[in-house]
């Protein structure tokens, strides 16, 4: 088959969970044999590592890759100016309290000009697979002969509030009217939802509505694992590592984490280094415990000095693709029920679950597996024999919604 992958968000530097989804899904097309063409959208400033992108997918790999234009410079400048008009009215409701400023509409980011480049990327294609319900105009260009696939990532439809009940006012990213939501939804033929129980609230979403005819399939394809290197190394003990983008949810975690739970752990470890990786570095806190690695090349080599990982989280919606980094890595993870959400139970050999206030659980459990080499190690071979299954179980997934 030929199938188009859109996005708006890059692939590489695969520096965020929503890049490394995009990035392995891309793959899994090209795993199942699949001629891939990967189209980049310029709605966002940062188009990422174009080179990466190409050496990936691009003619070496036997597949294309694309970025539309904006129409040159000026284009471009036109794009930006009305995109920042648009947030800037958004904040500005806010300011003044009124409920609409939370909401996106649904196609904020599209761009008439891509229309017709994206119809001519499409004339011979079998299948299409557009990142993002906000994204979801592109289906509306490609002909009806083909197969239509939304990849969703997460649930929009009132996005804002369990945020707002948590007290962040911002971080949320993008928040939809439930009816907007379901307008996108109904563009695809299958919506790919990343967990199960994503997946019953789009159905229940969509079943609200009177006309029950173009309702999409709604499936459940979940992150695809990069499971090619996973550590031998459990030597490093007294040390855990927090992987994370730099995102309010992850800062109220790492926050509540060294709060609550550090000082119990270095009472009893007193030379206990907490790893912190990704752009949560920029506003996590600082101490004699804690060590900022940043932005990493291959987290392989962070998991190796830090062969145990922490998932402190108490809010958000989706599935932590930073817990199935660690099952990639065969890495054993200690985490909160919220942290857990989205992994089902038949795939938690590799973790240990913690109700997300105990705190003094959550530091027993990361002394034990300071302590014990071959309790991380017989807990990370759990959890790569996870990855590795779950692999096999989304691959399966995927190839059916291709063939449709």
């Amino acid at each position: 088959m030929k199938v188009v992958l859109v996005t708006s968000v890059p692939a590489f530097p695969t520096t965020a969970g929503n890049r490394s989804r995009i990035r392995e899904l891309a793959r899994a097309v090209q795993d199942l044999g699949h001629e891939l063409t990967f189209v980049m959208m310029p709605s966002e400033l940062d188009q990422g590592d174009p080179a990466a992108h190409e050496a990936a997918y691009g003619a070496a790999r036997g597949g294309r890759f694309i970025t539309l234009s904006n129409g040159g410079p000026v284009g471009q400048r036109w794009y930006r100016i009305r995109r920042k008009a648009r947030l800037g009215w958004r904040k500005a409701l806010r300011l003044m309290g009124i409920e609409t400023g939370h909401y996106s509409a649904l196609d904020q980011t599209w761009y008439t000009p891509w229309a017709g480049q994206l119809a001519e990327i499409g004339r011979d294609a079998d299948a299409v697979i557009v990142e993002y319900v906000f994204n979801s105009k592109v289906l509306d260009v490609f002909p009806k002969s083909v197969r239509r696939i939304l990849d969703t990532h997460d649930a929009f439809g009132e996005r804002h509030k369990p945020y707002l009940a948590q007290g962040m006012k911002v971080g949320y990213w993008t928040s939809l009217r439930l009816a907007d939501e379901n307008r996108g939804f109904r563009r695809a033929d299958t919506i790919l939802a990343i967990q199960q129980e994503e997946a019953e609230r789009f159905t229940k979403q969509l079943a609200r509505d009177a006309d029950q005819s173009a309702n999409p399939a709604v499936a459940v394809v979940s992150h695809f694992l990069d499971i090619s290197d996973p550590i031998a190394d459990f030597s490093t003990g007294n040390t855990a590592l927090f992987l994370a983008s730099n995102n309010p949810s992850n800062r109220q975690a790492i926050r509540g984490f060294v709060d609550n739970v550090l000082p119990l752990v270095v009472a009893e470890i007193p030379d206990f280094d907490l790893k912190l990786v990704g752009t949560i570095c920029k506003e996590a806190p600082d101490g004699p415990n804690i060590t900022k690695l940043g932005r990493v090349d291959d987290l392989k080599d962070a998991f190796v000095q830090a062969p145990l990982s922490v998932n402190p989280m108490l809010v958000g919606t989706g599935i932590n693709i930073k817990l199935l980094d660690a099952m990639a890595y065969g890495v054993p993870t200690i985490s909160t029920e919220t942290g857990l959400r989205g992994l089902p139970e038949s795939f938690r050999r590799g973790v240990v679950q913690i109700e997300d206030t105990d705190h003094r659980e959550f530091a027993t459990q990361i002394i034990r597996f300071c302590r014990d080499e071959a309790l991380r190690r017989d807990m990370g071979a759990a959890a790569f024999a996870e990855a590795t299954r779950w692999n096999s179980e989304q691959s399966v997934e995927l190839s059916q919604c291709l063939a449709g």
